[in-house]
């Protein structure tokens, strides 16, 4: 039986997630944000994307609100779909972190939300906007983001650096659900891990503890 919690869900989703937010990046650069609450759009400059509403984080309590439980904004029930589905997934797996209405937690961890949601559901990106008390954090679905084109071998070996560098996860496990959502054929020997992909090459060393010691790879 798989299990599912915090640590899984972020291990199964923070590589490809992670690496989606560097297409978004692309296309925004620098753009402010505005979102419509009404209509879910939200806009950086002259472009516009439908979002999800998934919740709100609060500088001033230090509390994570799914947006399923913030009555005061009276949120259209269509921008809710992926924060009621996460409050489900709670609910049947005894998650209390996607269950619980809110909860104390540091606005770093906005991020990692943003990661496994984005993960989830196929989303383009996640995009977590500070609006001066707080952050509001949605997911993001278009086709002019999942279209930026990239070499994907290049990305993972230099976004997974960046992942261990600043997310509380199991190293090896994360890389392995990264490398075989991007549909690499993976090779384990005790503390070395080797992936190809057609003519696309990588190691990495681990040491005792799943820790990445060093990645490198092969583009052709």
């Amino acid at each position: 039986m798989e299990i599912i919690n915090y640590d899984t869900l972020l291990e199964k989703y923070v590589g490809i997630a992670f690496e989606k937010q560097y297409n978004l990046a692309e296309i925004i650069g620098e753009s402010d944000w505005n979102i419509d609450l009404n209509t879910g759009n939200i806009s950086f400059g002259s472009l516009s994307f439908p979002s999800q509403i998934l919740g709100t984080y609060s500088f001033d309590s230090g509390t994570w609100l799914w947006a399923w439980a913030n009555e005061a904004s009276d949120i259209p029930s269509n921008l809710l779909s992926e924060a009621q589905a996460l409050k489900k997934l709670g609910e049947e797996n005894n998650i209390e972190f996607l269950s619980m209405a809110e909860y104390k937690m540091e606005s770093t961890d906005v991020h990692s939300l943003g990661l496994i949601a984005s993960g989830y559901f196929g989303s383009s990106a996640y995009y977590a906007g500070n609006f001066g008390s707080g952050i509001l954090l949605i997911t993001l679905k278009d086709d002019s983001i999942d279209s930026v084109s990239y070499n994907e071998h290049l990305r993972i070996l230099s976004v997974f650096p960046e992942i261990v560098k600043n997310f509380t996860v199991n190293h090896k496990r994360s890389l392995i659900n990264y490398l075989n959502t991007k549909g690499y054929k993976i090779n384990e020997n005790n503390k070395k891990l080797t992936a190809e992909k057609g003519e696309n090459k990588l190691s990495a060393d681990f040491d005792d503890l799943g820790r990445l010691i060093s990645i490198n790879g092969e583009v052709k």
